[in-house]
């Protein structure tokens, strides 16, 4: 595919605008996007640290749009997951510093368990998310201590970060899965503007291809959204349980 691409540029720009719009698309309803958008951007050629550089422009801006539309149909309080924010912040730059001294290597075999028991918890609660549930902790506590631990988990490993979140605030906040996708996007956004700050000082960004996938990201972003807000939580959850299975297939295929 790489040398097809190097032959036909213009067959790879349609290719990577179709990829961003079903990334997007996917991205916007129930995150996971990057599984789709990472292999589609290797097929460039681009070494890996571009590729994720690149990916983290497109996704950015795709992002940006989908947090928009939840929080202009009164799905997300920003004064609610302020400090989810400014926790994620911090601990991100932990996790950012962290990872240069201390192997993530444990993380291959940790992660894909815990995804496992994410699956196997939707599996067999097949009315959890669907509307309103029990609060378990008070949205400051929450926002503070799992902003921290998932940004520093972020920056430090990654994988699934989106659906660990999603799934945190079904279970804790009891929010359907309709607010929780929308709090998650806001939380995925300040991981991704924090990354692409990094990529973008190491000069690890392809602007072009970015900005390009970036406009297939839009179209799907907003495709996306618009279907969430217009179908609720019974659409996320199938896409949700799709993305958590695809994961768990691909790290469990990396680990062995």
């Amino acid at each position: 595919m790489q040398i097809f691409f190097e032959h036909h540029q213009y067959i790879m720009y349609v290719f990577l605008i179709l990829m961003g719009c079903l990334s997007g698309f996917i991205d916007a309803i129930a995150g996971g996007g990057g599984l789709i958008s990472i292999p589609a951007l290797t097929f460039t050629g681009m070494p890996i640290s571009l590729v994720l550089g690149t990916n983290k422009l497109q996704s950015s801006i795709g992002t940006s749009l989908a947090v928009y539309q939840y929080h202009k149909n009164g799905l997300i309080n920003f004064m609610t997951v302020y400090r989810g924010l400014v926790m994620g912040f911090i601990g991100a730059v932990c996790g950012a510093v962290l990872v240069n001294y201390i192997s993530n290597q444990f993380m291959h075999y940790v992660v894909p368990f815990l995804l496992v028991a994410v699956f196997i918890f939707n599996l067999f609660n097949k009315s959890s998310g669907l509307s309103t549930g029990k609060k378990r902790l008070n949205e400051a506590v929450f926002f503070s201590i799992f902003g921290f631990m998932l940004g520093f988990y972020d920056a430090f490993f990654g994988p699934g970060t989106g659906n660990f979140w999603i799934i945190l605030i079904v279970f804790f906040l009891g929010y359907s899965f309709l607010n929780a996708s929308g709090y998650a996007k806001v939380l995925n956004l300040k991981s991704n503007l924090f990354s692409l700050a990094i990529f973008l000082y190491y000069g690890n960004v392809n602007f072009e291809i970015g900005l390009l996938m970036a406009f297939g990201q839009l179209v799907g972003n907003y495709l996306g959204s618009k279907m969430v807000i217009l179908k609720g939580s019974k659409l996320i959850r199938p896409f949700f349980m799709t993305v958590v299975a695809i994961n768990i297939m691909v790290l469990f295929y990396q680990l062995f």
